[in-house]
């Protein structure tokens, strides 16, 4: 796509800030492992010349555990590039249409436009659903696993390695699936658009496969953004709730900044970041080292770390790379990887990886925290994640849980509308 200005010039300068996405143009789904090979073929259909064509989509939080049945429709990792997508930029917005066909592929231009246009009919009843039905929720049931008492045994289970003095485990983070029955279904699009509220200096994103359920979230921490060769970080760890009044906020604020145990979690995992980006950065700065970033109901001790890759294709060593970071996965990263797979009793599926994006010149994934699984007339899933550390506290854990998944539990029961039955729905991020 060229934009141009009046002297001729081609340039794109209005930033992206939001898209919605439906139908595929093209789209890369395997049951293994997310490898350089995939990369490249996703790479292979962008370009820097056309930064708008991008291709969405997530990765497994583990590659190499059993894929569970609400899961099966992501497989290993999915993404596409959408046939048809709404961008919002700073300055005005845009609707268009990709086409990807592959002679080699046995997909041929005419089977691509037959698609488009089965798409493009698709489009204009969705309109007309989303605006019709509308309706209000209300929970019927909320059941966690692990329950309370398994989770006190897992949280000490976990402390009782990491202080062993043979054990290389330093932390672990341990997770939790809430499954909420609700009196309708959900509307994963209404529940996403009631996440903005909450959503301030944060990621909004729905990713939906055809026939699958939808993947839902509001995650604060950013795996990474590249642009050409400048790539940037966050590291965010350690939670607090947001204060009633300014005087308890600060306090609030003190209290994280001066806990020997936050500082623990949080050091460990700025650190880990920093030491992978510098396997592939000529240099790498940290500013700021340690600060409180407040969200809407939480806080978290923070840093942002940048630098300058060498080559492009440092971009796909700096996924697998970064991800799991010790924020959701741990220290060591296998050490926690295999706690994580003998103590957890489901699947983590997309929750807890990688969700974003890849461009021609850019590109930026954040992680699939604060997410929930919608399925078709099984309510959703709401996943939550605490990192134990020496000092850690099973109970005060289990209320971190709580606060975390307060965000989707108090909006299901807003005024949403129901689930209008929408086919091959794809992203919306």
């Amino acid at each position: 796509m060229d934009i141009g200005n009046e002297n001729g010039d081609t340039s794109f300068t209005n930033n992206l800030v939001g898209v919605a996405g439906v139908g595929s143009a093209v789209f890369f789904q395997q049951l293994r492992p997310f490898s350089y090979h995939d990369w490249r073929s996703i790479k292979r259909f962008l370009s820097s010349e056309c930064p708008l064509i991008r291709a969405y989509g997530a990765i497994r939080f583990d590659a190499t555990a059993n894929i569970s049945p609400e899961w099966k429709a992501f497989a290993s990792f999915y993404f596409m590039v959408p046939q048809v997508e709404f961008d919002e930029l700073e300055g005005s917005s845009m609707l268009a249409i990709t086409i990807a066909w592959d002679n080699a592929l046995s997909w041929t231009w005419d089977e691509a436009i037959h698609s488009l246009e089965t798409t493009m009919q698709q489009i204009a009843s969705v309109v007309i659903k989303l605006k019709k039905e509308a309706s209000g929720e209300s929970i019927l049931s909320k059941t966690h696993v692990p329950n309370k008492t398994h989770w006190d045994l897992a949280v000490k289970k976990a402390l009782q390695e990491i202080n062993t003095s043979s054990s290389e485990l330093v932390k672990v983070v341990l997770a939790r699936s809430s499954r909420i029955l609700t009196a309708t279904n959900i509307d994963p699009i209404a529940w996403l658009a009631s996440l903005q509220v909450e959503g301030e200096d944060a990621y909004q994103f729905c990713l939906q496969p055809p026939n699958g359920p939808a993947f839902v979230g509001n995650t604060p921490e950013r795996l990474f953004h590249r642009k050409w060769l400048s790539i940037s970080s966050d590291a965010l760890a350690a939670t607090r709730a947001r204060g009633e009044s300014r005087a308890l906020d600060l306090q609030i604020e003190h209290d994280l900044l001066s806990s020997p145990k936050d500082h623990l979690e949080f050091t460990v995992v700025r650190e880990n970041i920093q030491n992978k980006l510098e396997s592939v950065c000529d240099r790498v700065v940290v500013e700021p080292k340690k600060t409180v970033r407040k969200l809407p109901r939480i806080q978290h001790l923070y840093a942002q770390l940048t630098g300058n890759l060498r080559r492009e294709d440092d971009e796909f060593e700096i996924l697998s790379s970064l991800h799991p970071t010790p924020a959701v996965c741990g220290l060591p990263k296998e050490a926690a990887r295999l706690f994580i797979s003998e103590t957890e009793m489901f699947d983590r599926g997309m929750y807890a990886g990688p969700v974003g994006w890849f461009g021609g010149g850019e590109s930026e994934f954040a992680v699939g925290i604060r997410s929930a699984l919608v399925v078709m007339d099984s309510g959703a899933l709401i996943y939550a994640g605490a990192g134990i550390v020496e000092g850690s506290n099973p109970s005060s854990e289990w209320d971190e849980l709580e606060l975390k998944t307060s965000q989707c539990t108090k909006l299901l029961q807003l005024e949403v509308p129901r689930q209008s039955k929408v086919e091959n729905l794809e992203i919306i991020y």
